[in-house]
C-alpha cells in the first residue's frame, strides 16, 4: 500500500479514475432498468439476473472510490466539491454492496434452498414479496439519485460549475443562473471598436475557453485561478505566472508555446492556443497587461492591428465623433433664416444630423452669435476670411460639439487661442495665415483630443513644431499645405 501513496504512483492509477468510473454507473442502471421491467410478468425472470449484476456494480464502484481518492491527492479541486463527490461516491459503494447482498439473499430463498424461516401462508409469503420489491425499488431510486448526484459533482470538479449549462438555452441558462459570463466560450464585441478591450474582449474569453476548466474556483490545478483577474495576477503554488513586459520570464506563456507532448503544455486537452492568440497574449504581455487597452489604440503596432483585423474581423481604426454620435434635426426655420444671413449649411449624415456650416461672408459678432441656435449640432465649422476678431471668439466656446474648425486668414493672435477653451471632441484646427505665435501653439498642443493643426504662413517657427512634435508624436503639424480658398 505504501508504494501506492508515492506521489506519482498515486497519479498514475488515480488518472484511471474517470475510466473507471463509468463502470458502476453502467452496471447500477442496468440494475435499475432490468428490476423496473421485472415488476411486468412477462420480464419477471429479469429479477434472477440482478445478483450478478449488482455484485459488478458493488466491486466496480469500490474501485471507482479508490481510484477517485489517489487522484484526489493531485490537488487543485474545490475542497467543499471534492468532499461531497467523495463521500457520496464511497455511499454509493457501500449501498451497492448492501443491495447485491439482501438481493442475493431474496432469490437464494426462492430457488427453493434451505430456509430456517417459519412456513407463511400464500397471502403472507406474497405479501412477503411485495414488501421485498418495493423496498429494493427504493434502494434503487436512492442509489440512481447518489449517482446522478455524485456524476454531476465530479462533472464540477472536472469542467467547473458552468460547464453542463455553457450551450444550454437562454432560459434554462436563466432559471439555473448560468449565465456567468466567466462561463462563456464565444466572443461578443461591443459595436464601438474604441470600447473594445484587448484583454477583455479578446484574450480572457480565450483563457476562460481553453484554460479555465482546469483553473477555475471548483478546481484550481497548481493552486492557480484564471476565471478572475486577480487570480491571473497573483499566480499558483510556485508564484507569479505573469510577468509585466517579459512574455519570456512569464510562465503562463511559456506553458501555451511548449511542444504539445510536453506534460507541461497548456492547455493539456482540448484545442490549443492559435497562431493569433497567442501573438496577442504575447504583445499583451510585453506592451504591460494593461486591462484599459484598447484594439483602437495608437501605441498597438501595425502587425498587431492586423492579426486583429483579420482574426477577428474587427476594426482598429479609431471611429470620430460624429461616427458614434447623434443629435436632434435642427428646426428648417432655423436653418433657412441663417441661410439667409449668410451661411451655407449642410447636413453630414442624415442618420445623425449633424451640420457642416461655411460662413460665406464677412461677419459681425451678431451673425456669429446667430448660430447658437444650432450650437449642438454644429460640428465642422468653417468661419475663414471672415473678419473674425480675438474677442468673438469666446462665443465658439459654447459649441461642444466641434470636430473641424477653420479659422484661417483671419486676424487672430495668441489671445485668441487663450479664448478657444478645451474642446472636448475637436481633432482639426487650420489657423494658417493668421497672427499665432509659438506660445499660441504650445496653448493648442497640451489639448490631446487634437489630432491636426494647420500653421502655414503664421509666427509659429520650426523649432518649436519640432519641439511640440517631440513631445506630441501623435499630433500632426502641417507647416506647408496650402488649402483651397473658399
Amino acid at each position: 500500500m505504501g508504494i501506492l501513496l508515492q506521489g506519482d504512483t498515486a497519479l498514475f492509477f488515480g488518472r484511471f479514475h474517470p475510466l473507471a468510473v463509468h463502470l458502476p454507473i453502467g452496471f447500477l442502471l442496468l440494475a435499475a432498468i432490468l428490476f423496473a421491467l421485472s415488476f411486468f410478468k412477462k420480464y419477471s425472470f429479469l429479477q434472477r439476473a440482478l445478483p450478478i449484476i449488482l455484485f459488478f456494480g458493488a466491486v466496480s464502484s469500490v474501485v471507482a472510490a479508490v481510484l477517485g481518492w489517489l487522484l484526489s491527492t493531485e490537488g487543485g479541486y474545490q475542497e467543499d466539491t471534492l468532499a461531497w463527490h467523495q463521500w457520496l461516491g464511497i455511499s454509493v459503494a457501500v449501498i451497492s454492496i448492501t443491495s447485491w447482498l439482501w438481493i442475493s439473499s431474496i432469490t437464494w430463498k426462492k430457488s427453493g434452498k434451505k430456509d430456517h424461516t417459519p412456513l407463511l401462508s400464500p397471502d403472507d409469503a406474497q405479501q412477503r414479496m411485495i414488501n421485498q420489491k418495493r423496498n429494493l425499488g427504493w434502494v434503487m431510486a436512492l442509489l440512481l439519485l447518489l449517482i446522478s448526484i455524485t456524476g454531476h459533482l465530479g462533472g464540477n470538479l472536472t469542467h467547473g460549475d458552468q460547464y453542463l449549462f455553457t450551450h444550454a438555452p437562454a432560459f434554462i441558462q436563466t432559471v439555473f443562473n448560468a449565465g456567468d459570463p466567466a462561463a462563456a466560450v464565444g466572443l461578443a464585441f461591443p459595436s464601438d471598436p474604441d470600447s473594445t478591450l484587448l484583454f477583455e474582449h479578446i484574450i480572457e474569453p480565450v483563457l476562460n475557453k481553453k484554460c479555465a476548466s482546469c483553473h477555475n474556483e471548483s478546481k484550481m490545478k497548481g493552486g492557480l485561478l484564471l476565471t478572475t483577474r486577480e487570480g491571473l495576477l497573483k499566480g499558483g503554488e510556485n508564484g507569479e505566472v505573469l510577468e509585466k513586459g517579459s512574455p519570456q520570464n512569464s510562465e503562463l506563456f511559456k506553458r501555451v508555446c511548449l511542444d504539445p507532448v510536453s506534460k507541461k503544455f497548456m492547455p493539456p486537452k482540448g484545442a490549443p492556443m492559435s497562431y493569433t492568440e497567442i501573438a496577442l497574449l504575447n504583445y499583451w504581455i510585453s506592451s504591460g497587461m494593461s486591462f484599459e487597452l484598447t484594439i483602437t489604440d495608437e501605441s498597438i503596432p501595425e502587425e498587431i492591428q492586423v492579426l486583429i483585423q483579420q482574426g477577428y474581423s474587427l476594426s482598429t481604426k479609431r471611429k470620430s465623433f460624429i461616427e458614434k454620435e447623434k443629435v436632434t434635426p435642427a428646426s428648417d426655420d432655423v436653418l433657412d433664416s441663417l441661410r439667409a444671413q449668410g451661411y451655407k449649411i449642410q447636413t453630414l449624415a442624415v442618420d445623425n444630423n449633424f451640420l457642416e456650416v461655411v460662413a460665406m461672408d464677412t461677419l459681425t459678432r451678431e451673425k456669429l452669435e446667430a448660430l447658437l441656435a444650432i450650437k449642438e449640432q454644429i460640428t465642422w465649422l468653417d468661419l475663414g476670411k471672415t473678419g473674425l476678431k480675438d474677442n468673438w471668439i469666446s462665443t465658439l466656446t459654447q459649441f461642444i460639439n466641434l470636430t473641424r474648425l477653420t479659422l484661417d486668414n483671419n486676424t487672430i493672435t495668441d489671445a485668441g487661442i487663450a479664448e478657444l477653451g478645451n474642446f472636448e471632441h475637436l481633432e482639426s484646427l487650420n489657423l494658417h495665415a493668421t497672427e499665432v505665435s509659438d506660445k499660441g501653439l504650445k496653448l493648442l498642443a497640451g489639448r490631446h483630443q487634437l489630432k491636426r493643426i494647420y500653421l502655414w504662413k503664421t509666427k509659429v517657427t520650426q523649432q518649436a513644431v519640432d519641439s511640440i512634435r517631440n513631445e506630441n508624436p501623435t499630433l500632426s503639424i502641417d507647416m506647408g499645405i496650402m488649402l483651397s480658398e473658399k
